[in-house]
């Protein structure tokens, strides 16, 4: 009755020692036969895809006799790392701690109706892999960080990771058994490692640039990598492009060819060499692809006078002084001074006031009575098919119903910064404003005039 309980055991786990050993079937096996005496607890060490055979050390059974009539019983802890059959031939599957129970039983007690045990002992396995022929698919990993949004004039990048695969026919993790560690040289770059199916994700935790040797110890083989990782930027996130002249873009940390592309070539194209030339007015972003990854540039193709007036609004905005009492002086300015100075300075437009700068409202009404006004006003969807052009003026309404009846402040466009581009090749970009950056909050709808096309 005993010898078929585990013989339908065996046969249940049939299926899936069939499956394991469709890892090993290459792997380089060993035979390791084991010989225990009674009582004993036996530490073996091994590797996957080793096999051998279990024979129990019965030399203190003198009667031959008695030999015949003793039946034998192995079990395994767990069949998923190592099986063994009832003739005590054993198969390592996976890595990890597996314990063999022998029994041997002979006749049967007269009180219990059950086989007397004569002899038991266990065989506790350690199993782990032959890591002579395991490599790495290389030695020396180059990760770049990529901007991945900007906020008040600073760029704050992504952290990078990196991938080795493990060369080996037989799947490799840390399976918490201490198989798996690793060291840096450089603890600046606070890297972290893992190992799970052949593959090491090192991630890096991190903003540093720099180097590091990193060592693996995997199952007791070292492996030595270099790694470095570099921050890769972009020389403009933001461009005013005059028709028809042309600019360099230039990417720093990043050597190897760049794939450089234009999201409207019918406004701006760029070449191999990263130069953009500007073909008709509108707005685009070029992007530079490297590797798996972009970078981008929002260009804003204008014309000469334009260009001027905004870059005129921006340097107000960013270092002259807000004063509504000392507004008309050289120096300061408020939101609708700083519109009037630059529009009067470098395109010659007064608003209808050449001698001193009205107020939001004034402006809003004569480009109003003048036609300049755009159908619709400032919209998200005009931002994200970026429509709205540099030199566009934004009016804020206290009343969005009688947008005229109570306008109180007035802010230039003044182009759009790409922030990053996904690796999917999508760009997040946003408008830029000439005193108040990418970070201002405009209503949906709000007034939007264009005094010059």
């Amino acid at each position: 009755m005993r010898l078929s309980i585990y013989k339908r055991t065996l046969i249940t786990l049939s299926f899936v020692v069939f499956l394991s050993l469709a890892f090993i079937t290459n792997a380089k096996a060993a035979t390791v036969d084991f010989n225990p005496n009674n009582q004993d607890y036996v530490p073996a060490t091994i590797n996957v895809g080793d096999t051998g055979t279990i024979k129990p050390n019965l030399s203190f059974i003198q009667d031959s006799q008695s030999l015949e009539s003793c039946t034998y019983s192995f079990s395994s802890s767990d069949y998923s790392i190592l099986t063994v059959d009832n003739n005590g031939v054993y198969q390592a599957l996976n890595t990890g701690s597996a314990s063999v129970t022998i029994n041997v039983y002979s006749g049967y007690d007269y009180w219990s109706s059950y086989p007397n045990i004569i002899f038991s002992a266990t065989i506790q396995f350690t199993i782990g892999i032959d890591m002579t022929n395991v490599t790495l698919s290389t030695d020396n990993i180059h990760t770049y960080m990529m901007p991945e949004y900007y906020y008040m004039s600073k760029t704050y990048y992504n952290r990078s990771n990196a991938v080795i695969t493990l060369n080996s026919e037989i799947p490799i993790s840390n399976n918490g058994d201490n198989v798996f560690s690793y060291t840096c040289s450089n603890p600046m770059l606070n890297l972290s490692a893992e190992l799970y199916n052949n593959t090491i994700t090192i991630s890096q935790n991190s903003y540093t640039e720099g180097n590091t040797y990193i060592t693996f110890n995997i199952y007791g083989k070292e492996f030595v990598v270099f790694y470095q990782s570099t921050k890769v930027d972009i020389s403009n996130q933001s461009c005013l492009l005059v028709k028809g002249k042309k600019i360099k873009l230039n990417v720093t940390g990043y050597t190897d060819p760049i794939i450089w592309t234009s999201s409207n070539p019918s406004i701006a194209t760029v070449d191999s060499n990263g130069v953009v030339k500007g073909k008709k007015i509108g707005n685009v972003i070029i992007k530079a692809q490297i590797g798996e990854h972009y970078l981008g540039c929002a260009v804003s193709v204008t014309k000469s006078k334009i260009k001027k007036v905004t870059e005129r609004a921006t340097y107000i905005g960013t270092h002259w002084k807000y004063s509504q009492a000392k507004r008309t002086q050289k120096g300061y300015y408020d939101c609708s001074a700083l519109v009037w100075k630059a529009y009067k300075e470098k395109a010659g437009v007064t608003f209808g006031s050449p001698w001193y700068p009205g107020v939001a409202l004034t402006e809003a009404k004569w480009c109003r009575a003048h036609g300049k006004m755009i159908s619709g006003g400032m919209t998200y969807k005009k931002v994200m098919k970026m429509t709205v052009n540099p030199g566009d003026l934004l009016f804020k309404s206290s009343d969005m119903k009688k947008k005229y009846k109570d306008i109180y402040h007035v802010e230039m466009f003044t182009g759009y910064f790409c922030h990053y581009v996904s690796d999917d090749g999508t760009a997040a970009f946003s408008p830029m404003w000439a005193a108040r950056g990418t970070y201002y909050s405009w209503e949906n709808g709000s007034l939007l005039g264009r005094p010059m096309k």
